[in-house]
């Protein structure tokens, strides 16, 4: 089976870094992830994440370089995360579809019930 292609934002501030809350009624709701989602049909993953930012936190964003891959095989299909340093440029961001959000110092992640697949990314952010 060929994984999903979602992408992730690392958006930071100062030592905090960017997470965000899945809506209770959502698949793996209630867990915490960092910004993003899947990819629209002819759309690249840059596109695709700067669109993901504005319909779920309503900001404007600069796409930068690459700052993790992960592949991760959950019970129903596979994924691979393109996780892509962020900056925020415009916007105050609203939880529009997400529960919530939070800027957590990257030393106190491991306190937040984060999707598993998320994990190889934070242990990368705590290196």
């Amino acid at each position: 089976m060929l994984p999903i292609i979602v992408t992730a934002a690392i958006l930071r501030e100062g030592e905090t870094v960017l997470i965000t809350r899945r809506p209770l009624q959502s698949k793996h709701g209630g867990l915490w992830e960092f910004p993003g989602g899947k990819l629209d049909p002819n759309e690249t993953p840059q596109e695709g994440l700067r669109r993901e930012l504005r319909e779920e936190l309503g900001i404007d964003s600069e796409v930068g370089d690459i700052f993790e891959v992960v592949y991760f095989r959950y019970p129903q299909t596979p994924v691979l995360i393109l996780a892509y340093e962020c900056r925020h440029l415009d916007g105050v961001i609203q939880n529009i579809e997400v529960s919530e959000h939070r800027w957590v110092p990257v030393t106190e992640l491991h306190r937040y019930d984060i999707l598993p697949a998320d994990a190889p990314i934070i242990a990368r952010l705590q290196r």
